[in-house]
């Protein structure tokens, strides 16, 4: 029995339904569309993993191989054990949790309870062992990109039949910003957009789903492939720029920084990122002259009148993105005249560049901060304690992102007023809400803050929510996860740039995040992706036959 081969093509036909079908699934319109959208994600993984599950148990007994979980767990990655080690807390955050039922599956409408934080690990484990083989290739890319014949990469085909499937869903995105219904969707408002309901599900998706495609088209070759992913980058710039969350200028940002560092190494990555630059500069006047066609109106500001973002009122309608085109079209064909004369070869200064970029950021980081200072978005008080004497306190503006400080604020306050047990474990998974109004201080002022009709069931900032959730032991493997999968692909992504692509997207989903939650259109999307990565990683340690030493004891898949 052939238990690799059996499991890849069930993955496979997985990740076809949750790449195709599952983003565009929507038969009852925008009414419930997140219950909707949920049972469909779990009753296809549940089925999907216990197909998993009882192929690998059928052939441990047919093969009477006693040792397969031994050397699954002496394969085990860093990663892995962030994983396990998640998996762990969340069942001791749910055993020690008050509130034992919503912990369960979750609260209602989001879900996010114990059932769902392990069909997110074992989605991972299953992709990282079984999705990917050595089929994978040695995806080349950098300063020998151009010219350079690629091995053919089953793992980038799969990649472009799910970006395929999300170039529909922000075709449909930008469509209905400009008052355009090709689908009838019932209970259609204008915060709701494509097939995936409020702007914010619709900006996590976005978060991981474009920046995929914005790195396959920096790894990329000359040829249709290439104008293939650089027509998919722009659309996804245009529906990043008109859908209406401010989390999406998050993404920006962070696609900005990583590859503009990762660009200033070789003069083929400089010109790929000008290219993306003028891109987004094109996506950003496409959306303003969308406005001038008849029939078409933008239409997110005039359901809440004077919420537009700035940043959008700036890209789609100011002239200072005609100079920006302008500029970038200079330097992309000043630097490619440098090039094709022998006179530019940026790599042989690429520290300094490198330098000159953390230097800059850094420098922009801190004038951020100093203007958030300035306008006291943030500001210290002064602190009287009893235990401590005085301190200095970190005071949030209630009103930043929309309430999101009121929110930040209201989680911290929670997290202190636990006892040592639950700020270890938490109050259990998604029972935020249940904490949050149960303590009597807390719920007064989110009621005074938002009112007594809605109800907040996350803090608006994932790894506040998780710290509430599963307290500073579910934090710290969370975290541990993403940081040192980003380190841990970024240092292979040399020999196979297809970690290049995973790396970002866990970038990119982090720092959309920051202001954003957990939901089941965007975590469970970026734990296949952990897992591809993780795949891609193992498959090069098989090929190269590395020791077991140099990657934090990743092995070959068992």
């Amino acid at each position: 029995m052939d238990r690799e081969k059996i499991c890849k093509s069930v993955l496979r036909a997985y990740f076809f339904v949750m790449a195709v079908v599952y983003p565009l699934y929507a038969p009852g319109g925008y009414l419930r569309i997140g219950e909707v959208k949920f049972f469909f994600f779990r009753n296809v993984t549940l089925v999907t993993l216990a197909v998993l599950g009882g192929i690998l148990v059928l052939s441990a007994v047919i093969s009477r191989d006693k040792d397969w979980i031994l050397r699954h767990y002496l394969q085990m990655s860093v990663t892995d054990w962030f994983v396990y080690g998640y998996c762990l807390v969340v069942m001791l955050s749910y055993l020690c949790s008050p509130y034992k039922e919503d912990a369960l599956w979750g609260a209602e409408g989001w879900y996010m309870g114990v059932i769902s934080q392990m069909m997110f690990a074992l989605l991972y484990f299953f992709f990282s062992r079984y999705f990917c083989n050595s089929d994978a290739g040695l995806y080349a890319t950098g300063a020998d990109a151009e010219g350079t014949q690629n091995k053919g990469s089953g793992v980038s085909k799969w990649l472009g039949i799910w970006l395929a499937a999300s170039a529909v869903v922000f075709l449909l995105g930008v469509c209905n910003r400009y008052s355009l219904y090709p689908i009838a969707m019932e209970g259609q408002t204008e915060t709701f957009i494509s097939t995936l309901g409020n702007i914010n599900w619709f900006c996590g998706y976005w978060s991981i789903a474009a920046p995929v495609g914005i790195m396959l088209y920096w790894c990329s070759e000359k040829g249709v492939k290439r104008a293939a992913l650089g027509a998919y980058s722009f659309l996804a710039m245009l529906s990043g720029v008109t859908q209406g969350s401010n989390s999406a200028y998050l993404v920006f940002l962070a696609m900005l920084f990583v590859l503009l560092f990762l660009s200033l190494q070789s003069d083929c990555r400089l010109f790929r990122f000008l290219e993306l630059c003028i891109l987004f500069t094109a996506a950003c006047l496409t959306g303003r002259l969308m406005q001038e066609l008849p029939g078409l109106s933008f239409n997110y500001h005039n359901y809440y009148p004077g919420e537009c973002s700035v940043i959008t009122g700036i890209l789609i309608s100011s002239e200072v993105i005609v100079w920006a085109l302008g500029i970038l079209l200079c330097c992309y064909i000043g630097f490619r005249v440098l090039g094709k004369h022998g006179r530019l070869h940026i790599e042989r200064h690429k520290w300094l560049w490198c330098t000159l970029t953390v230097a800059a950021c850094l420098t922009a980081c801190i004038i951020v901060f100093l203007m958030m200072l300035d306008d006291e978005v943030i500001r210290f008080r002064e602190v009287m304690s009893m235990e401590k004497g005085t301190y200095l306190e970190v005071v949030i503006d209630e009103d930043l992102g929309n309430g999101r400080g009121a929110a930040w604020m209201c989680s911290v306050d929670g997290y202190r007023r636990m006892d040592r047990v639950h700020k270890l474990v938490g109050i259990g998974p998604d029972c935020y809400a249940d904490y949050i109004y149960d303590v009597t201080e807390i719920a007064e002022k989110v009621v005074d803050r938002f009112g007594d009709h809605l109800r907040l069931t996350n803090a608006h900032n994932e790894w506040l929510t998780v710290l509430v959730n599963t307290g500073s032991l579910g934090l710290f493997c969370y975290a541990g996860i993403f940081a040192t999968a980003f380190v841990r692909f970024m240092r292979r992504a040399k020999e196979q740039a297809l970690l290049y692509v995973c790396a970002m997207a866990l970038c990119t989903y982090t720092a959309h995040n920051m202001v954003s939650f957990q939901q089941i259109l965007s975590t469970p999307y970026i734990f296949m992706v952990l897992g591809i990565g993780e795949g891609l990683v193992r498959v090069y340690r098989k090929e190269k036959k590395l020791p077991e030493s140099r990657d934090g004891g990743a092995g070959e898949s068992g």
